[in-house]
């Protein structure tokens, strides 16, 4: 296979991979798991939506592993109960919340990923 071909393949393979995985419009994607609550759960790695919005089962995103995670929405606040984890933003910045303690993040900045460490 030609190199341009190999490389459309696995473009639309992963747009595809991608594109199956998010639920909601502005929802986490993730293949490592996670899930929206009211409150940021124990040893969770968590993110909380900016400006007072809510996600289908509230302001908190909750990441259940160790591992990178999609994320494609604006949060104000990191948590971690347990797991450092660094912030990626589509500006190429990144912030890393230290475990056991939580910490401001840019709401105005686009969150592309994050790295949950263990």
């Amino acid at each position: 296979m030609r190199p341009i071909s190999r490389f459309t393949a696995w473009a639309t393979t992963l747009a595809t991979a991608v594109g199956a995985t998010v639920v909601l419009a502005g929802s986490p994607a993730s293949a490592n798991g996670g899930y929206w609550s009211i409150s940021c759960d124990s040893p969770n790695a968590c993110l909380r939506l900016s400006l007072g919005r809510q996600g289908p089962g509230g302001p908190f995103w909750n990441m259940t592993g160790c591992g990178v995670y999609g994320i494609n929405d604006f949060h104000d606040r990191g948590y971690a109960n347990g797991r450092a984890f660094d912030v990626h933003y589509a500006d190429q910045r990144w912030d890393r919340v230290e475990a056991w303690t939580s910490r401001g993040l840019d709401p105005n900045n686009r969150v592309t990923g994050v790295t949950v460490l263990c």
